[in-house]
């Protein structure tokens, strides 16, 4: 993926469904990893359109912003 279509995606809107290789580059998970964490519930649930289903972008924004303030939350805990 070039880096001109991944500054693309991330300022595309959050309703597009998002490929597995967008999916691999934005989260750096595989594809099995994924599946895993759904299962667990610690991964969006797809979302079927038109015969196809994925995640979405505003999904994976989400789960990145969550991760992010969990990590900073964390951190300032340890450091206290």
């Amino acid at each position: 993926m070039k880096a001109d279509s991944l500054s693309d995606i991330l300022l595309s809107d959050d309703s597009r469904l998002l490929t597995e290789k967008e999916l691999d580059a934005l989260t750096l998970t595989s594809r099995a990893t994924r599946w895993r964490r759904r299962r667990e519930g610690r991964w969006p649930p797809r979302v079927s359109v038109g015969g196809r289903s994925g995640n979405t972008l505003g999904q994976i924004r989400s789960l990145i912003r969550k991760r992010v303030e969990d990590a900073e939350a964390l951190a300032t805990q340890t450091a206290a």
